[in-house]
């Protein structure tokens, strides 16, 4: 399974949450404020957790939360198989 993905078209690349990646940032969020967490990252704590549930985040804001919450869910291989599907 592509973990990044990048729809033709002028839409951003994407990565493919996983039910794991939904638990850990779950987890990860019981350990600060949410509310003021996802204010400090400039959203609402609903958009927050709608994010977290959805099937695909953009890759950008995926990494922001990753390294706000000192997550690594995208593994070196997963990179890798991005920037060389092209």
């Amino acid at each position: 399974m592509k973990r990044i993905i990048y729809e033709l078209g002028g839409r951003a690349p994407a990565v493919v949450l996983t039910d794991d990646d939904r638990t850990q940032f779950k987890d990860a969020l019981k350990k600060v404020n949410a509310s003021k967490f996802a204010k400090d990252i400039g959203i609402t704590r609903t958009h927050l957790y709608s994010l977290i549930s959805s099937q695909r985040m953009e890759f950008l804001r995926f990494r922001q939360l990753e390294q706000e919450l000192g997550l690594s869910l995208l593994s070196n291989r997963d990179i890798i198989n991005f920037l060389f599907q092209f």
